[in-house]
């Protein structure tokens, strides 16, 4: 789906484990994001470019997280579990977070 500019959101299946690397890179329309709890691991670039991108919901399951995933993803607010990879994850890139629950 890389560069598919209309594509608004995504439903990723809950038998999906890992998000391909430059999956969904400059999705700009792409809003919202639910990755479910199978998925383990998000790849290199995976959502980069995608400026229209204001919430993504990250599993406590994804433990291994590419570098840039959400790279120019411009007031993206993610929502994860405190002391999890992805709450890391987004300190550590600048990426504001939100706590679940």
């Amino acid at each position: 789906f890389e560069g598919c500019t209309g594509l608004t959101s995504v439903i990723i299946s809950d038998s999906a484990t890992w998000i391909e690397s430059r999956a969904f890179k400059d999705c700009t329309g792409l809003s919202l994001v639910n990755i479910p709890d199978s998925v383990i691991e998000i790849g290199d670039e995976a959502f980069e470019g995608c400026t229209g991108l204001a919430l993504v919901n990250i599993p406590d399951s994804a433990t291994e997280i590419g570098r840039r995933v959400f790279y120019g993803c411009t007031g993206i607010t993610a929502v994860c579990m405190p002391g999890s990879c992805a709450w890391k994850y987004c300190e550590d890139n600048g990426i504001q977070v939100k706590e679940i629950g």
